[in-house]
């Protein structure tokens, strides 16, 4: 199929049919359905989870952001190929100095935008926000003081919420942005969860993301003690017979807790250019698992690198868009396509190549496309 003809592919069911079929096939027939790119490194947040601004870790990155000619010949590859979706992640996201010019051109190409802040901000960037389809906000604490603990010293949760609640009334009048909380549990803040979920209901938020912190060994201290995980899964427990008004993952969490195979097993794995030293305290694969992500979301980090599967695990820097054109490397790169289909034949968490992928948050999506691209391939629908 020729590049210039998959954006007018307009039903999504028959562009997701195509990525099926790449799966099966081992060759991209299409663009991804996903585009997560980092476009900015740098965050004014000192969150004491995050792995790599926490004030934990020693060696943090030098600020790095993607030349915005670069990205905006990103975005244009994207809509050519016939990529649904573009989400921005940082770092926060509004550091980036073009980051607005980037929300309009995401739109202006017809692609729908998710994007990633933490609202720490002058309510006058809220305007721009609203260009996004979704803007998922982190928000792991429920007291001043706690916020503070949790997510910096110069940080306002009287602020956040300020700013939230006028998002809020936006997307009443606009329709969008809708409202995603993600809520990073951890040692020193999942007492405060169950007040977290009260406040996303009575907003009336839209979904809540509810998910471990990674750790490093630099953070080791903040991994939770076996008593603040029975606490944890009582309160996950109770909340899942809670009549919310908001889509969650809790039952995901709650498996997880059931499981009691947090604590077991740790290993680490030792910093390298593409990760810090991970912790890895759990495997959520139960060990192996067909990983069919990487042809649905692709991944290119701050630096420019195309990166495979995911974001969470760089086996494969397929190339980078600051040397070649995204297209070229996704549709021209038989080491892009070779890791993938390693990945769709099935990936053991005991091999070293793939031990990072224990802390897989990709489960649910694997399992769901693993049955769609078994029944394609046996001819089902």
């Amino acid at each position: 199929m020729a590049e210039s003809r998959m954006s007018s592919i307009t039903d999504t069911g028959v562009r997701d049919a195509l990525r099926i079929r790449s799966s099966i096939l081992g060759k991209p027939l299409i663009g991804p359905k996903s585009v997560n790119i980092h476009i900015i490194n740098s965050c004014n947040y000192k969150c004491e989870f995050c792995w790599y601004f926490s004030p934990l870790v020693k060696d943090q990155p030098q600020r790095k952001l993607l030349d915005y000619e670069v990205l905006e010949g990103v975005l244009e590859d994207c809509r050519e190929i016939g990529v649904d979706e573009i989400n921005f992640e940082g770092g926060e996201v509004t550091l980036y100095p073009y980051w607005e010019r980037a929300f309009c051109k995401v739109k202006e190409l017809g692609m729908r935008l998710i994007a990633y802040s933490h609202l720490g901000f002058a309510a006058d960037h809220l305007p721009g926000l609203c260009f996004a389809d979704q803007l998922t906000v982190n928000f792991s604490a429920m007291t001043e003081e706690s916020f503070k603990r949790v997510h910096g010293k110069h940080t306002s949760m009287e602020r956040v919420l300020h700013n939230l609640d006028l998002l809020l009334a936006m997307r009443s009048k606009r329709g969008k942005p809708q409202i995603v909380l993600s809520f990073v549990v951890y040692d020193h803040n999942y007492q405060e969860l169950g007040a977290f979920l009260n406040m996303a209901h009575q907003r009336r938020i839209d979904k809540v993301v509810v998910r471990f912190f990674k750790a490093t060994q630099e953070m080791k201290d903040l991994v939770f003690s076996q008593e603040g995980l029975a606490s944890l899964f009582h309160t996950v427990d109770e909340a899942l017979r809670t009549p919310y008004g908001f889509r969650h993952d809790l039952k995901h969490l709650h498996h997880i807790l059931q499981s009691g195979q947090v604590l077991r097993n740790v290993d680490s794995l030792s910093r390298s250019p593409m990760h810090n030293d991970r912790l890895l305290f759990y495997d959520t694969t139960g060990g192996s698992i067909h990983c069919h992500v990487g042809w649905f979301y692709a991944n290119i980090d701050e630096k420019g690198r195309v990166v495979a599967p995911c974001d969470n695990v760089g086996v494969c820097v397929a190339g980078n868009v600051n040397e070649r054109r995204f297209k070229d490397i996704w549709f021209d790169n038989d080491f892009l396509h070779d890791t993938l289909k390693e990945a769709a034949r099935g990936i053991h968490t005991c091999s070293s190549k793939w031990k990072e992928c224990r802390y897989c948050s990709y489960v649910p999506i694997n399992k769901m496309l693993d049955e769609k691209v078994r029944r394609a391939a046996a001819g089902g629908v």
